[in-house]
């Protein structure tokens, strides 16, 4: 009797402890149960359209609508669509490491990673693609395309190309793209220092690292922390990231789940060089999750000011779970909060130095960033691109406020 009596208990004290399972002994539960159910049931049966009211269509539609209510990082997959998300989680894509993008000429690539497949075939910056293996590209998305180019790691796929007018058949071997977390740096003349940041890697401290030595070493006075564009990656590497910029043991970000023991807390790392320059963190709408932290962190904590535009507002963390039908269920689980006990989960930052920029001169400024000082000068950029190289109105805007705040 004791024994029932402990192993009842235990398996009470399993289900209480659990936050899903906890809600079969809450009354208010069962009486939404029955609200749905009694919904369910007159829908079925009395809505016009038969196929329509289908218990699992009807279903179906409901679990969107109220997941989808909730935040827009949380979705519900059906058996189908959940396993296609899982295949997609598992399945590795090699490409050739380039960037392309729809001018009214075609289909341009728009960039060539250093040391990648495609720049050891001889692809170059301004090639047009004409064909990918022997299939013409002619009325294709950008999507489509590159899963044409996309393959088995260590298989080739023939890219066709109009170069000057000339056209050429270049193999390349498909591989992993090693890219580079900083797209670039420089000193300028007034001794502001640049760095574009445009992801949060394994690799981001080791390169961060460099470039900040070398930028030291040209006499840098103040710096320029450009996380534009950066749409996130690894937490670990954005708390490394913030830690050349801040003391050691500096509170960066906490996480809050519902539990108690869903909980934690990022501080600063030691890591070299320790700069205290006068800094400015340019963001814009495209900013979002780690690239947030850091420059939200960097702000409440007063150590930089932030120019451009508002950010795009992760500041959450999603799990998913499969259900019993096989379909799929992705939650945001818990939230992180800056030092200030901000959050920028659908706030976003708002920057202290508001600059706007138009959607048509984001697309423009994207497409430079993407060629180097040489290239600018060799292209006949206007009919390349369809418009004359452009003013980067944020980036002069926060080298302005170093030179006259220093």
């Amino acid at each position: 009797m004791g024994l029932l009596a402990s192993l009842a208990g235990f398996a009470f004290a399993h289900f209480w402890y659990n936050p899903s399972a906890r809600a079969w002994f809450e009354i208010d539960f069962w009486k939404q149960w029955l609200r749905f159910g009694e919904t369910l049931r007159l829908s079925h049966a009395q809505y016009h359209d038969a196929n329509k009211s289908r218990y699992e269509n009807l279903t179906d539609q409901a679990v969107n609508g109220m997941i989808r209510s909730l935040d827009r990082h949380s979705a519900y997959y059906s058996p189908q669509q959940y396993k296609v998300f899982r295949e997609d989680s598992h399945r590795r894509y090699f490409g050739i490491g380039i960037m392309i993008r729809k001018i009214d000429q075609g289909v341009l690539i728009s960039k060539v990673f250093p040391d990648g497949p495609a720049s050891v075939a001889g692809l170059q910056v301004g090639d047009l693609i004409i064909a990918v293996n022997d299939r013409t590209i002619e009325g294709l998305e950008l999507g489509e395309i590159s899963s044409r180019i996309k393959g088995v790691e260590g298989t080739s796929v023939e890219i066709e190309i109009s170069r000057h007018k000339e056209i050429l058949a270049i193999d390349v071997k498909r591989g992993q793209i090693q890219i580079s977390s900083v797209d670039r740096f420089y000193v300028d003349e007034n001794k502001t220092g640049y760095i574009h940041l445009i992801q949060f890697s394994n690799r981001s401290r080791e390169e961060v690292s460099r470039a900040l030595v070398k930028m030291q070493e040209q006499g840098m006075k103040n710096l320029i922390l450009d996380l534009r564009d950066n749409s996130g990656g690894l937490l670990s590497s954005a708390i490394e990231v913030t830690s050349f910029f801040l003391p050691r043991e500096q509170l960066i970000v906490e996480l809050k789940g519902r539990e108690v023991d869903e909980f934690r807390s990022y501080r600063t790392q030691v890591v070299s060089p320790q700069i205290e320059l006068p800094m400015i963190v340019l963001i814009n709408e495209a900013s979002a999750s780690a690239s947030e932290i850091v420059a939200g962190a960097l702000s409440v904590l007063g150590r930089a000011e932030t120019v451009g535009e508002k950010s795009y507002g992760k500041g959450s963390v999603q799990t998913v779970f499969r259900l019993r039908d096989q379909g799929g269920l992705r939650l945001t689980t818990a939230m992180y909060y800056l030092p200030d006990g901000s959050t920028i989960h659908e706030q976003g930052i708002v920057p202290q130095y508001v600059v706007e920029c138009s959607d048509e001169n984001e697309t423009k400024l994207r497409i430079q960033r993407n060629l180097n000082h040489q290239e600018l000068i060799e292209f006949d950029f206007d009919q390349l691109f369809g418009f004359e190289p452009i003013e980067d109105v944020q980036l002069n805007e926060a080298k302005r406020l170093l030179v006259q705040n220093p």
